[in-house]
């Protein structure tokens, strides 16, 4: 008794049985959903279960939320969804943290979806109020007990594109880059939970520039993480993230690695391959003297991590070309002119 007690003060329970051993999971706070006509970023996980699985309220209330046509209960900050055989509005509700001695109030079975895959059989469980923010369940109180994922992220590709690439109109540039780049990566994160694989998004990606030894880091790494959603809102902020034209719903997502999100607001930014050295990422260079990064070759890298910061990489070799060669000093003779050119 003592140690159940102790695991949860720093975690909480499952809500369906084994309430304090791991389940799987196959999606995670901020993945995306929706479509690009109305594209929504993942509120919470999704628990995978049979239908008919029953479902428990974690907490308890005198008066719950389960309003008529939908498929939801809500219980105080937590939010159970995809459910059939609900209790009703205004029941009262004893939740697993509250009793030792008598069940738990059962508040629903999971819902037949009718749907293999990821869009199978699941419960959506959130945390947070009605109108948001919503906090990831998995950091929630340290996430719910046992939880275990022991799989890594996977980063499967890496290519560049022309910035403003995230609207309707979109151009892949090559190996060799100029002006402003925005850089899209396609990963996943396998979940091990409850002994069983599943895919998800990842928490956190992140991106630099080095120079072609790999040590000199020219940029500071710009992050696109997932603490909470709403903020990051809906509609447009989901395609700063998620690449409208390979827009999906289940992983592996195209992540478009250069918009950071910055106190929970997604920014629309890009990688200046011409940008002067010493000034604001807007503000171009006009000579390769003043530039922050020479006309030549570079190493970008992309770090996709998970909750717990295990991580995939991939380096892509570029070539940066700005700037035009130039002369720079003529030196007439009688016999002939010494030219000397800025050679690149």
């Amino acid at each position: 008794m003592i140690t159940m007690l102790l695991i949860l003060i720093s975690t909480y329970p499952w809500p369906m049985r084994p309430f304090d051993s791991a389940h799987g999971v196959s999606a995670t706070l901020g993945d995306a959903r929706g479509s690009v006509a109305d594209p929504r970023f993942h509120r919470g996980i999704d628990i995978p279960a049979t239908n008919g699985t029953d479902v428990f309220s974690i907490t308890s209330t005198d008066s719950a939320i389960a309003p008529i046509g939908y498929d939801y209960v809500r219980v105080g900050d937590y939010y159970y969804d995809h459910l059939t055989n609900r209790i009703d509005e205004g029941d009262s509700v004893t939740g697993i943290l509250d009793t030792t001695t008598t069940s738990p109030t059962q508040i629903g079975d999971v819902m037949d979806y009718g749907t293999p895959g990821p869009a199978g059989d699941h419960l959506h469980f959130q945390v947070g109020p009605a109108g948001g923010p919503f906090e990831n369940p998995l950091s929630h109180d340290d996430g719910p007990v046992g939880y275990d994922d022991t799989g890594a992220p996977s980063i499967s590709s890496v290519d560049f594109w022309r910035q403003g690439s995230e609207e309707a109109t979109a151009q892949q540039l090559d190996s060799i880059l100029d002006g402003k780049v925005d850089i899209r990566a396609r990963c996943q994160d396998t979940q091990t939970s409850g002994g069983v694989n599943n895919t998800s998004g990842i928490h956190k990606l992140e991106w630099l520039v080095t120079d072609t030894t790999g040590s000199d880091t020219l940029t500071i790494a710009q992050t696109i993480t997932f603490p909470q959603v709403q903020p990051p809102n809906n509609g447009d902020s989901v395609l700063l993230v998620y690449d409208r034209h390979n827009y999906t719903t289940y992983s592996p997502f195209y992540y478009w690695a250069t918009n950071p999100i910055v106190n929970d607001q997604v920014e629309d930014r890009y990688w200046n391959t011409k940008r002067q050295e010493g000034e604001p990422d807007s503000v171009d260079a006009d000579s390769i003297e003043v530039a922050k990064f020479k006309d030549g070759y570079y190493w970008v890298k992309i770090y996709a991590y998970d909750i717990s910061d295990r991580a995939d990489s991939e380096s892509v070799y570029v070539h940066v070309d700005n700037f035009s060669p130039k002369v720079k000093i003529a030196y007439p003779t009688d016999h002939y002119h010494h030219i000397e050119k800025y050679e690149k």
